[in-house]
């Protein structure tokens, strides 16, 4: 979803900012490097153990959670060619479901926001797995929803951490690049496109 169908990685930067910007804290370009695709409880984890921060992970979860939820809900906009490349998957028949790190609030806030949310027979948050990307389990999980064989589905990714989640699963990668993920490695994906829109369908049909 971040990065995918929305480029939402700035956002959610801007929210973290907002968040530790009051107690005189600022992430570095790096920081956000060493987080970017991951779950939020990394990510916190991270960020408490890099600047020695007091209270409880949960506490500054719960803090950041409102503040991704009130930007996200004001500034999410679609992916270029997004809804071109998801009424040309339907229309062919091709089942699409979502694999996501971020929780199910800000999922369902983004997928309403951007008018999506019909499109997905099923979708896999965080919140409902155990392990997060690099781990399996996401894509895994929105497989088995779908009720196909993970060989038989593409997954479409913009971080190491997601390809890595969709080849350990046995799908096909597909990176797409973005303005926020330019600096990360992505060579390891199937295939790599620049847009939404330069998606090949032969790789879907390869597939059945």
């Amino acid at each position: 979803m971040d990065g995918v169908i929305t480029d939402s990685e700035p956002l959610y930067a801007e929210a973290m900012d907002i968040v530790l910007s009051k107690h005189g804290i600022a992430l570095a370009p790096e920081d956000y490097r060493a987080v970017i695709g991951s779950s939020t409880a990394f990510t916190w984890q991270y960020v408490i153990d890099r600047f020695n921060l007091g209270g409880g992970i949960q506490e500054w979860i719960r803090v950041y959670d409102e503040a991704v939820a009130e930007i996200l809900s004001a500034k999410t906009t679609a992916s270029e060619g997004l809804h071109w490349l998801l009424e040309c998957l339907v229309s062919k028949g091709v089942h699409v479901g979502l694999a996501t790190g971020s929780k199910t609030r800000w999922t369902e806030i983004i997928l309403n926001r951007i008018g999506v949310v019909t499109f997905f027979e099923a979708v896999a948050t965080a919140d409902m797995v155990s392990a997060s990307k690099p781990e399996p389990d996401l894509y895994l999980l929105a497989a088995n929803k779908l009720g196909v064989s993970p060989r038989n589905c593409l997954a479409i990714e913009d971080t190491p951490r997601g390809i890595a989640a969709a080849k350990a699963a046995g799908m096909v990668s597909v990176a797409v690049r973005t303005e926020s993920t330019a600096g990360l490695d992505i060579s390891t994906a199937d295939y790599v496109i620049s847009s939404l829109s330069e998606f090949d369908f032969t790789w879907v049909e390869d597939l059945r």
